[in-house]
């Protein structure tokens, strides 16, 4: 049975995921979907996908899948077509025995699409142990004849040699500004959502290269209804903490006004943010801040991921907000 979804309903992320290579063309390098349709025509679609966070591996898994039955579709109900289709959680630790049972299994019957394998896909596969590695190479050794395998990872210092040697390696390069750029204008151009340049490159700035979280902040915008997105707006709606209070605060600094300083971050801290939010948005703020120049930046960012770290792995307490704001202005003032 399939479900009819209106499209004007659907969330941004969902109504603007790529689902084939046509869609993916102006958010990434043409180069790599040149070489996937190759290999689609080869056949041969056992591949490791490596890439940072929110680089898009499981959208190039997606892609793949798709634009592979792509000839089926017509021809086959979607239900039957996801029955080819094993989706492995590399959050949920399987053992041994998951991948000699249930994986061994789907990979010893045939597809119910004629003339093309079935896939197998593990997300994440350096979060998994090197025994069940092991398993899963073991069924690549067995079963390729039968079944693509596809995998992501974004440490290969986690994922056993034996195994990356079975798989075709492929790089996902982190997104440009200008790709993001590109998926910000048309987005906006289609749902009708009015932002200033300089709003619009401030929320590329901040979205991480992730364009998940890029698409986040222009559902909100789409919510709002309003007029024309301003870089004040941008500014309240994409951060936690607005950047106005950031400003001040980093302006006390500058001019080795300690007690100002240490009143604004102790504000923010009674507004009922944690000691981890302030400084995760801080961080955020110094990225793209223009009140600090280059070099200070360089100075002030070790400091902070040092606190972020310890507060992180220790402990976390207010007094550490006077101490870090403190650490900043001796950094910041002390003659090189």
């Amino acid at each position: 049975m399939s479900i009819n979804i209106d499209i004007n309903k659907q969330l941004l992320i969902q109504k603007y995921q790529p689902k084939n290579f046509e869609q993916l063309e102006c958010e990434t390098d043409m180069d790599i979907i040149d070489i996937l349709k190759t290999l689609i025509n080869m056949n041969n679609l056992n591949i490791l996908f490596i890439g940072d966070v929110g680089s898009g591996k499981t959208t190039y898994i997606n892609c793949i899948i798709n634009e592979y039955y792509s000839t089926a579709q017509n021809k086959y109900p979607s239900d039957l077509i996801q029955e080819n289709i094993l989706h492995i959680n590399s959050l949920k630790e399987q053992g041994i025995n998951y991948y000699r049972n249930e994986v061994k299994i789907f990979c010893q019957t045939c597809s119910s699409i004629h003339g093309k394998k079935k896939f197998v896909v593990l997300d994440d596969i350096d979060l998994i142990s090197e025994q069940s590695q092991q398993a899963f190479r073991n069924c690549i050794d067995k079963y390729s004849h039968n079944v693509h395998f596809i995998a992501s990872c974004c440490n290969t210092q986690k994922v056993i040699e034996s195994l990356q040697s079975r798989l075709i390696i492929m790089k996902i390069k982190p997104l440009t500004h200008i790709n993001l750029t590109n998926i910000l204008d048309k987005i906006c151009s289609i749902e009708k959502i009015h932002i200033t340049i300089v709003a619009k490159q401030f929320i590329v700035s901040i979205c991480n290269n992730s364009p998940k979280l890029l698409i986040g902040y222009l559902e909100k915008f789409k919510l709002l209804n309003e007029e024309n997105i301003d870089i004040d707006l941008a500014s309240k709606i994409c951060t936690n903490i607005s950047f106005t209070i950031f400003d001040e605060y980093t302006s006390y600094i500058l001019d080795n006004k300690l007690a100002q300083a240490i009143q604004i971050v102790y504000n923010i801290y009674d507004k009922g943010y944690s000691v981890m939010d302030i400084l995760d948005n801080y961080f955020l703020y110094v990225k793209t801040t223009s009140l600090l120049t280059e070099e200070k930046k360089y100075i002030i960012i070790p400091i902070l991921c040092k606190y972020i770290i310890i507060f992180h792995n220790i402990h976390e307490d207010e007094i550490e907000l006077a101490l870090f704001t403190n650490a900043l202005v001796s950094l910041i003032h002390t003659p090189v």
